[in-house]
């Protein structure tokens, strides 16, 4: 017996939280928010024997502390997810406490984690309970992003989190078991395919290059983990001063400490230890003096330096802020591209750019097509569409439909002999 319920991250992105119960154990399989204001969170937990992480993003990771707060249990995620996943949660919760927001936990239940936490490599067994063992895979995500497949009951049941299936200048492309009985799968691009990288790199340095030819500096915003690192390796050979600023180092710095997360560690260590890291608000004035790039948090305009660069480079028409992400309803970058302005929400003040606009898609998921092959090749009897817009899931099943797919609701519980 497999019962499946989703307590979070149903026909939605965010909050993914899903509680595994077969015969023999309990496990909870992320447990994120949803970057709502306040933020939202998934659906209670009354008893569990263990958590597995996929990857160490706020939307599968951010609720840890306070499950821990409630049950001491095993937490089970790889080393580097251990440490971005602490630095996330404290950052986390330190925003919240400015907001005004209740907390769930606190920053000394983040600490405590340390002492439950399992840290796993990839391909390797660990037996939760007699009978039910977690084994994980690299996801090709972000570092030390992992698929986890749980064995229990003479059944196996993979759980992909966030993945890609197609190398990256950071990762190596995601593994899967070679047969599942039931498949749980993302599906946030599954209505949507992605540019061939390789084209989305020549164009994002030559307009980096265009930028800097006209006198102007290239503002790239990029998420603190994976994006931040790739964009950097992406700008390796461009002669010109780089600048790394936000949360992005010490990120890159934990990447580092863990080189078996990355494809390519000296690589990674060589563009890190060129760029200049931005240590001050004085230094930022400085920067913006003369032609440059900078590489910087937030990705999508909410908080972090880039407001501060775009407070001095508005009205610049010579320069250029280049969005690599997704911009999600309701961010700052989302009101840019479609309606040229931003808000600073530490004063308030709204303000139009003039900037020169672009936004290339650097997605760390997989696209339609390969969702499709990744859960083809796995033969699953049973599969279970998650992590996506109800649009997306749909358009996954529509292609899945010789197989038995199931697109739960939250709170909804699947149950599987």
């Amino acid at each position: 017996m497999v019962k499946l319920t989703f307590l979070g991250g149903a026909k939605e992105v965010g909050k993914s939280s899903i509680l595994v119960e077969t015969d023999d154990s309990t496990i909870i399989m992320d447990s994120g928010i949803k970057l709502d204001e306040p933020p939202s969170i998934p659906l209670p937990v009354h008893d569990a024997d263990a958590l597995a992480l996929t990857h160490p993003h706020l939307d599968h990771c951010g609720n840890i502390p306070a499950i821990f707060n409630q049950h001491h249990i095993p937490v089970y995620l790889t080393p580097v997810a251990q440490e971005l996943s602490h630095m996330l949660q404290h950052d986390s919760l330190k925003i919240n406490k400015l907001k005004g927001y209740s907390q769930r936990y606190s920053d000394k239940d983040i600490d405590g984690l340390a002492e439950h936490e399992v840290l796993v490599r990839y391909d390797t067994d660990y037996e939760v309970t007699g009978n039910s063992v977690l084994k994980f895979y690299n996801a090709g995500h972000i570092p030390g992003s992992a698929g986890i497949q749980l064995t229990a009951d003479d059944k196996k049941i993979f759980y992909t989190g966030d993945t890609k299936a197609t190398d990256t200048r950071l990762n190596s492309k995601a593994e899967y078991p070679d047969k599942t009985d039931i498949l749980i799968m993302e599906s946030t691009y599954g209505s949507r395919s992605h540019p061939d990288r390789r084209d989305v790199e020549k164009e994002f340095l030559a307009e980096v290059q265009e930028t800097l030819e006209r006198g102007g500096t290239a503002l790239v915003p990029a998420f603190a983990i994976g994006r931040a690192q790739e964009l950097l390796l992406i700008l390796r050979d461009m002669e010109c001063d780089i600048y790394l600023d936000g949360m992005a180092k010490r990120a890159s710095q934990m990447m580092l400490r863990h080189p078996e997360s990355v494809k390519d560690a000296s690589k990674l260590h060589e563009v890190v230890s060129n760029s200049i890291w931005v240590k001050s608000r004085e230094q930022r004035k400085k920067v913006t003096r003369q032609p440059c790039i900078i590489v910087t948090t937030a990705g999508m305009l909410d908080g972090g330096p880039v407001l501060s660069y775009l407070g001095r480079l508005h009205r610049d028409p010579n320069s250029s802020i280049i969005l690599t992400g997704y911009q999600v309803e309701d961010s700052n970058g989302r009101l840019l591209l479609d309606e040229g302005f931003v808000i600073d929400e530490e004063s308030g003040r709204k303000f139009r750019v003039d900037m020169n606009v672009k936004q290339f898609d650097f997605s760390a998921h997989s696209s339609h097509s390969e969702l499709v092959a990744t859960a083809k090749a796995m033969d699953p009897s049973e599969i279970v569409l998650v992590h996506g817009a109800p649009e997306a899931c749909q358009a996954l099943a529509d292609d899945l439909s010789g197989y038995s797919v199931n697109i739960p609701d939250l709170g909804e519980t699947l149950d599987f002999d």
